[in-house]
């Protein structure tokens, strides 16, 4: 087999290319974002749900693909929202990640639309590029989470 597949903190490594588990950390403190992601092994398979769709979230899409190459298939499913805030989950990687390594696309569901989202380690809060007038790179070092003022090193990126 000349898929490499290696465990990593939160999923898989798989050619490459990373599958995270992420879930909320509801606290006292940060209101409940009901939102996480989810990766399982069975054999060859990979599955990779998520959900980034919190309870007042009005504007919902699924999407999805599944990719195979070899005898290994991956399966994404997504429940997204265009309105979501915060979010605890993981991102797959694109259906353009696999296809440039050689994957073949099986079939697909709609269509991935975020990009560019950077979230904060501390309150989940979401920096969007595409609603925000300045990029998150182009951010001083200094900008600090508009939520929980934690500075711009405390964030990550998600998608």
């Amino acid at each position: 087999m000349t898929v490499s597949i290696q465990k990593i903190p939160g999923g898989f490594s798989v050619d490459g290319l990373e599958l995270k588990s992420g879930k909320c950390g509801c606290t006292a403190v940060l209101p409940c974002c009901y939102s996480w992601s989810k990766v399982k092994r069975s054999g060859n398979g990979f599955l990779f749900t998520a959900k980034t769709a919190q309870p007042d979230a009005e504007d919902l899409f699924t999407w999805g693909y599944a990719v195979k190459k070899e005898e290994v298939t991956v399966e994404v499913t997504m429940e997204d929202a265009r309105d979501k805030k915060i979010f605890s989950g993981y991102y797959p990687p694109t259906l353009e990640e696999w296809t440039a390594r050689g994957w073949e696309l099986m079939k697909q569901e709609g269509a991935r639309e975020d990009f560019g989202i950077w979230r904060c380690s501390a309150c989940k809060w979401l920096y969007k590029n595409k609603d925000q007038k300045v990029l998150f790179a182009d951010l001083p070092d200094d900008w600090k989470c508009p939520v929980c003022k934690v500075s711009k090193a405390s964030f990550e990126k998600v998608a």
